[in-house]
């Protein structure tokens, strides 16, 4: 059989660190799934709201070239 060895006090201090740590690095990456989801439907929000936009330009522009010279 094997012996166990206890922690020293400044040991146990270091793993509490880590295990904090550890902790605090999962939340971020939570907290970053969130943020990088949010960005995404941001993102084509403005893609679809500016592809309206263009369109409707492009649309009376098409509207205003065929009304000259006659056509």
């Amino acid at each position: 059989m094997t012996e166990e060895k206890k922690l020293t006090n400044e040991q146990e201090y270091y793993q509490a660190q880590i295990n904090d740590l550890n902790k605090k690095a999962t939340n971020l990456n939570f907290q970053l799934d969130q943020v990088k989801a949010s960005h995404s439907v941001f993102t084509n929000l403005l893609v679809k709201a500016t592809s309206n936009v263009a369109t409707e330009v492009l649309e009376k522009e098409e509207k205003s070239n065929n009304t000259k010279g006659g056509k």
